[in-house]
Protein backbone atom coordinates (compact mmCIF):
# COMPACT_ATOMS: atom_id res chain seq x y z
CA UNK A 1 0.00 0.00 0.00
CA UNK A 2 2.76 2.47 1.00
CA UNK A 3 4.74 1.50 -2.10
CA UNK A 4 1.74 2.29 -4.32
CA UNK A 5 1.18 5.66 -2.60
CA UNK A 6 4.87 6.45 -3.11
CA UNK A 7 4.61 5.55 -6.81
CA UNK A 8 1.56 7.82 -7.15
CA UNK A 9 3.52 10.63 -5.45
CA UNK A 10 6.38 10.16 -7.92
CA UNK A 11 4.01 10.19 -10.88
CA UNK A 12 2.34 13.36 -9.53
CA UNK A 13 5.82 14.93 -9.42
CA UNK A 14 6.31 13.90 -13.06
CA UNK A 15 3.03 15.53 -14.17
CA UNK A 16 3.73 18.72 -12.21
CA UNK A 17 7.34 19.04 -13.42
CA UNK A 18 6.43 18.35 -17.07
CA UNK A 19 3.60 20.89 -16.88
CA UNK A 20 6.14 23.58 -15.87
CA UNK A 21 7.51 23.43 -19.43
CA UNK A 22 4.21 24.81 -20.71
CA UNK A 23 2.81 26.85 -17.82
CA UNK A 24 4.31 30.01 -16.39
CA UNK A 25 2.99 30.18 -12.83
CA UNK A 26 4.07 31.57 -9.45
CA UNK A 27 4.41 27.95 -8.25
CA UNK A 28 6.82 26.93 -11.03
CA UNK A 29 10.00 27.38 -8.98
CA UNK A 30 8.47 25.61 -5.95
CA UNK A 31 7.37 22.67 -8.14
CA UNK A 32 10.84 22.32 -9.73
CA UNK A 33 12.61 22.54 -6.36
CA UNK A 34 10.12 20.15 -4.72
CA UNK A 35 10.51 17.60 -7.54
CA UNK A 36 14.31 17.91 -7.31
CA UNK A 37 14.18 17.30 -3.52
CA UNK A 38 12.03 14.16 -3.97
CA UNK A 39 14.39 13.01 -6.77
CA UNK A 40 17.44 13.66 -4.53
CA UNK A 41 15.94 11.70 -1.60
CA UNK A 42 14.89 8.83 -3.90
CA UNK A 43 18.36 8.58 -5.48
CA UNK A 44 20.19 8.89 -2.12
CA UNK A 45 18.07 6.20 -0.42
CA UNK A 46 18.49 3.74 -3.31
CA UNK A 47 22.24 4.49 -3.41
CA UNK A 48 22.52 3.88 0.34
CA UNK A 49 20.54 0.61 0.16
CA UNK A 50 22.44 -0.77 -2.85
CA UNK A 51 24.99 -3.52 -2.16
CA UNK A 52 27.57 -2.08 -4.55
CA UNK A 53 27.33 1.72 -4.49
CA UNK A 54 29.94 2.30 -7.21
CA UNK A 55 28.07 -0.09 -9.51
CA UNK A 56 24.82 1.77 -8.76
CA UNK A 57 26.40 5.11 -9.72
CA UNK A 58 27.80 3.53 -12.91
CA UNK A 59 24.35 2.16 -13.75
CA UNK A 60 22.62 5.55 -13.20
CA UNK A 61 25.09 8.22 -14.40
CA UNK A 62 22.45 10.56 -15.85
CA UNK A 63 20.51 10.55 -12.57
CA UNK A 64 23.64 11.73 -10.77
CA UNK A 65 24.22 14.51 -13.34
CA UNK A 66 20.55 15.56 -13.04
CA UNK A 67 21.10 16.10 -9.30
CA UNK A 68 23.69 18.83 -9.98
CA UNK A 69 21.96 22.25 -10.08
CA UNK A 70 23.73 23.32 -13.27
CA UNK A 71 20.83 25.52 -14.41
CA UNK A 72 21.84 28.06 -11.73
CA UNK A 73 25.42 28.11 -13.08
CA UNK A 74 24.55 28.65 -16.78
CA UNK A 75 24.71 32.31 -17.78
CA UNK A 76 22.60 31.72 -20.89
CA UNK A 77 18.86 31.41 -20.21
CA UNK A 78 18.59 29.10 -23.25
CA UNK A 79 21.22 26.70 -21.85
CA UNK A 80 19.55 26.74 -18.43
CA UNK A 81 16.18 25.95 -20.04
CA UNK A 82 17.67 23.10 -22.10
CA UNK A 83 19.32 21.63 -19.00
CA UNK A 84 16.04 21.97 -17.06
CA UNK A 85 14.20 20.14 -19.87
CA UNK A 86 16.84 17.38 -19.88
CA UNK A 87 16.61 17.08 -16.07
CA UNK A 88 12.80 16.81 -16.25
CA UNK A 89 13.20 14.07 -18.87
CA UNK A 90 15.66 12.19 -16.62
CA UNK A 91 13.43 12.54 -13.55
CA UNK A 92 10.38 11.39 -15.54
CA UNK A 93 12.24 8.29 -16.71
CA UNK A 94 13.34 7.43 -13.16
CA UNK A 95 9.97 8.08 -11.53
CA UNK A 96 8.14 6.14 -14.24
CA UNK A 97 10.22 2.98 -13.71
CA UNK A 98 7.23 0.90 -12.44
CA UNK A 99 5.29 1.77 -15.61
CA UNK A 100 8.34 1.09 -17.82
CA UNK A 101 8.91 -2.23 -16.02
CA UNK A 102 5.35 -3.34 -16.82
CA UNK A 103 5.58 -2.06 -20.40
CA UNK A 104 8.80 -4.06 -20.96
CA UNK A 105 6.62 -7.18 -20.74
CA UNK A 106 4.67 -6.00 -23.78
CA UNK A 107 5.83 -6.28 -27.37
CA UNK A 108 7.41 -3.24 -29.12
CA UNK A 109 4.47 -3.37 -31.55
CA UNK A 110 2.07 -2.72 -28.65
CA UNK A 111 4.11 0.32 -27.53
CA UNK A 112 4.08 1.85 -30.99
CA UNK A 113 0.39 1.08 -31.50
CA UNK A 114 -0.45 2.74 -28.16
CA UNK A 115 1.70 5.76 -29.09
CA UNK A 116 -0.03 5.95 -32.48
CA UNK A 117 -3.43 5.94 -30.76
CA UNK A 118 -2.25 8.81 -28.51
CA UNK A 119 -1.17 10.75 -31.62
CA UNK A 120 -4.54 10.21 -33.36
CA UNK A 121 -6.59 11.15 -30.27
CA UNK A 122 -4.49 14.27 -29.52
CA UNK A 123 -4.84 15.47 -33.11
CA UNK A 124 -8.51 16.36 -32.54
CA UNK A 125 -8.08 18.81 -29.63
CA UNK A 126 -5.14 20.45 -31.44
CA UNK A 127 -7.26 20.89 -34.56
CA UNK A 128 -10.38 22.19 -32.77
CA UNK A 129 -8.85 24.30 -29.98
CA UNK A 130 -5.49 25.62 -31.21
CA UNK A 131 -5.84 28.85 -33.22
CA UNK A 132 -2.36 28.43 -34.75
CA UNK A 133 -3.28 25.09 -36.38
CA UNK A 134 -4.75 25.59 -39.86
CA UNK A 135 -5.56 22.04 -40.97
CA UNK A 136 -6.12 18.53 -39.63
CA UNK A 137 -2.86 17.47 -41.31
CA UNK A 138 -0.96 20.20 -39.43
CA UNK A 139 -2.58 19.06 -36.17
CA UNK A 140 -1.51 15.44 -36.85
CA UNK A 141 2.07 16.50 -37.68
CA UNK A 142 2.20 18.66 -34.55
CA UNK A 143 0.86 15.80 -32.42
CA UNK A 144 3.33 13.29 -33.88
CA UNK A 145 6.25 15.71 -33.52
CA UNK A 146 5.32 16.57 -29.93
CA UNK A 147 5.35 12.88 -29.00
CA UNK A 148 8.69 12.06 -30.59
CA UNK A 149 10.50 15.32 -29.81
CA UNK A 150 9.33 15.50 -26.16
CA UNK A 151 6.90 18.35 -26.66
CA UNK A 152 9.43 20.60 -28.37
CA UNK A 153 8.12 20.76 -31.92
CA UNK A 154 7.43 23.73 -34.24
CA UNK A 155 4.89 25.76 -32.21
CA UNK A 156 3.72 25.92 -28.61
CA UNK A 157 0.07 25.45 -27.58
CA UNK A 158 -1.87 28.51 -26.46
CA UNK A 159 -5.19 26.98 -25.32
CA UNK A 160 -5.65 25.27 -21.94
CA UNK A 161 -6.77 21.99 -23.60
CA UNK A 162 -3.78 22.11 -25.98
CA UNK A 163 -1.40 22.52 -23.03
CA UNK A 164 -2.98 19.61 -21.12
CA UNK A 165 -2.74 17.37 -24.21
CA UNK A 166 0.88 18.31 -24.84
CA UNK A 167 1.80 17.52 -21.21
CA UNK A 168 0.30 14.03 -21.71
CA UNK A 169 2.12 13.65 -25.07
CA UNK A 170 5.40 14.75 -23.47
CA UNK A 171 5.10 12.12 -20.72
CA UNK A 172 4.15 9.38 -23.22
CA UNK A 173 7.06 10.48 -25.47
CA UNK A 174 9.57 10.28 -22.59
CA UNK A 175 8.28 6.82 -21.63
CA UNK A 176 8.50 5.68 -25.26
CA UNK A 177 12.10 6.93 -25.51
CA UNK A 178 12.97 5.13 -22.26
CA UNK A 179 11.41 1.90 -23.55
CA UNK A 180 13.31 2.12 -26.84
CA UNK A 181 16.63 2.76 -25.07
CA UNK A 182 16.03 -0.07 -22.56
CA UNK A 183 15.11 -2.49 -25.35
CA UNK A 184 18.23 -1.57 -27.33
CA UNK A 185 20.45 -2.09 -24.26
CA UNK A 186 18.68 -5.38 -23.57
CA UNK A 187 19.39 -6.64 -27.12
CA UNK A 188 23.00 -5.39 -27.06
CA UNK A 189 23.54 -7.12 -23.70
CA UNK A 190 22.03 -10.36 -25.06
CA UNK A 191 24.27 -10.22 -28.17
CA UNK A 192 27.32 -9.53 -25.97
CA UNK A 193 26.49 -12.51 -23.69
CA UNK A 194 25.97 -14.81 -26.71
CA UNK A 195 29.25 -13.56 -28.23
CA UNK A 196 31.28 -14.17 -25.04
CA UNK A 197 29.68 -17.57 -24.32
CA UNK A 198 30.08 -18.77 -27.92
Amino acid sequence: MLKRIYQYLLFACVILSVSTIWYESPFQKAILIGTWVVFFIDYTVFLYLSKDRFQYIKKHPFDLIALIPLDTIFQSAKLARLYRLWRIKTITKRFSNPIIGKAMGLSPGTWFLTSFVFVIISTFPFYFYEPVVDSFQDAAIWSFGSLFFIGRFSVEPTSFIGKVVIVVLTIVGILLHALIVRTLFHYVDRIRKNWTSG
